[in-house]
């Protein structure tokens, strides 16, 4: 096997291409509306994400992880919006996990995630996680974008992902597959506040002790972080938003250039921080972050 290259971005927040329709219209929308019109539309640009999108390309990767919040306030145009947005920018094979902002209001969401099946690797038909398999690395994702109450962006996983997910570790183990798992809100404390957090991170936690993973990312916090799953050395990545303005080196648009290389007995895994500088170019930001992950062989069986 060769040495994958993977391209980690997340909450590019595509600025909204129209107002809810009248019957889109809920009390947290209208919350959201106002925290877009009032603050978050100054600070996600499309400038700034396509200068990310560039930098991507310009390093050809071999798969993408998109940790999710394309949308804002979760409209089907928007989800028509992002499904264009993505066609255009043709990438490799791209894994999406959805965001809290994809479930502002509780509502159908399979004409949604028709929109977006090209993205998601959903199979109905299969008991496990979205899935997507290369040259050695299986990236596979975690649904935690769920309704939660006004002024809330809680995330869950629940029971069913997790046993799914639980499977799917062990199966791609003893495949000998470099696991990846992406989800969007941060696996750990105090990397949000608690009106934002994953409410059963303790459960996740549990399953990625129990059967191990070789990398984690998510998105949400909107930071650039590096740390690890408690009691374990599995690293655990976030990143900024890839629409945010350079007003600061700490929210800078930005994204992770990961590189996994198979070893004898293990993986070599190489994560560059990406990050918009105010004079409009993309850079290295700061050192990169080098983890050796254990590879266990392929069982026969």
């Amino acid at each position: 096997m060769s040495c994958l290259r993977l391209a980690h971005f997340s909450d590019p927040h595509l600025p909204l291409p129209a107002l809810p329709h009248l019957r889109e219209v809920r009390f947290k929308r209208i919350l959201s509306l106002l925290s877009w019109g009032l603050n978050r539309r100054q600070l996600h640009k499309w400038a700034p994400l396509c200068a990310v999108m560039r930098d991507i390309h310009s390093t050809h990767p071999d798969l993408v992880a998109l940790t999710g919040d394309l949308t804002n306030l979760g409209l089907l145009s928007e989800f028509l919006q992002a499904r264009r947005w993505l066609q255009d920018q043709n990438l490799p094979p791209t894994l999406l996990v959805p965001g809290n902002h994809e479930a502002v209001v509780r509502e159908s969401s399979a004409a949604k995630e028709e929109i977006w099946a090209p993205w998601l690797h959903q199979d109905t038909s299969q008991n496990h996680p979205p899935l997507l398999v290369d040259k050695g690395v299986a990236l596979i994702g975690l649904n935690t974008a769920v309704p939660s109450l006004p002024f809330f962006a809680t995330g869950r996983t629940g029971l069913l992902q997790l046993s799914r997910l639980a499977d799917c570790l062990e199966t791609t183990r003893a495949a000998g597959l470099c696991r990846v798992v992406l989800l969007h809100h941060p696996p750990l404390r105090h990397m949000v506040q608690d009106r934002k957090a994953l409410t059963d991170l303790e459960a996740l936690q549990d399953v990625l002790r129990n059967t191990g993973a070789e990398l984690v990312l998510h998105g949400h916090s909107h930071r650039a972080t590096t740390t690890t799953i408690p009691g374990t050395d599995i690293p655990v990545i976030g990143t900024t938003s890839a629409s945010h303005i350079p007003d600061s080196p700490e929210k800078a648009a930005g994204w992770n250039c990961i590189d996994i290389e198979p070893q004898t007995k293990s993986w070599r895994i190489t994560v560059q921080r990406r990050a918009l500088a105010a004079n409009g170019q993309m850079h290295a930001h700061g050192s990169s972050h080098i983890f050796t992950r254990p590879r266990p062989e392929a069982s026969d069986g």
